[in-house]
C-alpha cells in the first residue's frame, strides 16, 4: 500500500523534531505530502521551553530546516488537546501514517507510551508509528511482525510482506508465548509456509521465543538481530494494554530504541521503500 498522507505532530522538544526526521525521509523516499501540526496546549512545559517566539515562528523556523528540503508539506496550527486533535487532523485529511515521538516536551516521565501516543495508537483509524529518541532513520531491511496465531491477521500480512519485498526487506514473523507441546511452533512455521508461497516471496523467515515475558523478550531479540523496525497488529483491548499499559511495560517503555509501528486489525498495513 503506497502511503499518501503522513501527518507529523511536533511540540519542538528533541523527541518529536527526530520524529519529524524520521517522518520527512519517508515522505521524502515515497513521495508523500507531510502535514506538520502543532498544538498549542497550556499545560505543556513546551510553552516554558520557547520563551517569547510565537508558535507561527517557531513553524516558519522550521520551514528552513535542511531536513525538509524537497519534502511536501504542509503546517496545520491548532489550539486545544493534543491527542484529540492529532485524531482529528488525521481524519479530517485522510492520513494514512502518523509518526510521532514516545515522549514530549509535555511530559517527560512517561516515554512510549505517554498520554498523548497511548491515546493515538489506541483510537487511530491509520496505522501509528512511535519512534524514540534514539532511533535514526535508514533503509528498511529487516522487519520484525509479531504474530498472535490465536488472531491471525493473514491479509495484513500478506500485504506487509508484498510491499517490503519490492526492497529485498527480511520479514521475520515472531511469536512470544510458552509452548510445552510444540503447537506454536508448528503453527507458526505452516504460517510462514503459506505466506511464501501466496507472496512468492523466500525471505520470509520464522521464530517461537518460548516465554511469557511479552512485549520485553520480543524488543530483547528485535534488539539482538539489528532489526529496523517493529510491527504490531492490535486485536483487542487485551493486547492493547499488553504492549502499551507503561505500568506493566515500564522497561520496554523506558528502553526501547526501534520504531513501533501499530496498525489496526481492520486497516492495511502503511511500509515505506
Amino acid at each position: 500500500m503506497k502511503i499518501k498522507k503522513i501527518l507529523s505532530p511536533v511540540d519542538f522538544s528533541v523527541n518529536s523534531l527526530n520524529a519529524l526526521k524520521y517522518a520527512a525521509d519517508f515522505a521524502r523516499s515515497s513521495g508523500a505530502t507531510l502535514f506538520v501540526l502543532h498544538v498549542s496546549d497550556p499545560d505543556s512545559l513546551i510553552n516554558d521551553l520557547k520563551g517569547n517566539l510565537s508558535p507561527e515562528h517557531m513553524l516558519d523556523l522550521l520551514k528552513k530546516e535542511p531536513f525538509l528540503q524537497g519534502v511536501k508539506f504542509n503546517t496545520i496550527l491548532k489550539k486545544g488537546n493534543i491527542s484529540n486533535l492529532i485524531l482529528e487532523e488525521s481524519r479530517r485529511n485522510d492520513i494514512d501514517l502518523v509518526v510521532m515521538g514516545t515522549q514530549g516536551a509535555g511530559n517527560m516521565i512517561r516515554t512510549l507510551v505517554g498520554t498523548n501516543t497511548t491515546k493515538v495508537v489506541e483510537k487511530s483509524e491509520c496505522a501509528v508509528l512511535a519512534v524514540p529518541l534514539e532511533a535514526t532513520y535508514s533503509s528498511i531491511k529487516k522487519v520484525v511482525l509479531a504474530v498472535d496465531l490465536e488472531h491471525r491477521s493473514d491479509h495484513l500480512i500478506e500485504d506487509l510482506v508484498n510491499t517490503v519485498k519490492i526492497q529485498q526487506s527480511a520479514v521475520l514473523l515472531v511469536y512470544v508465548g510458552v509452548d510445552k507441546e510444540g503447537h506454536f511452533e508448528r503453527d507458526l512455521e505452516k504460517l510462514t509456509d503459506e505466506m511464501k508461497s501466496r507472496t512468492a516471496y523466500s525471505k520470509i523467515l520464522c521464530k517461537v521465543i518460548h516465554s511469557d515475558n511479552f512485549p520485553g523478550d520480543l524488543e530483547g531479540y528485535a534488539l539482538d538481530i539489528e532489526a529496523d523496525i517493529l510491527v504490531m497488529i492490535t486485536h483487542h483491548r487485551g493486547v492493547f494494554e499488553a504492549i502499551f499499559d507503561p505500568s506493566e511495560t515500564q522497561l520496554y517503555a523506558y528502553h526501547t530504541t526501534i520504531p513501533l509501528m501499530v496498525i489496526p486489525m481492520h486497516k492495511k498495513p502503511v511500509f515505506f521503500l
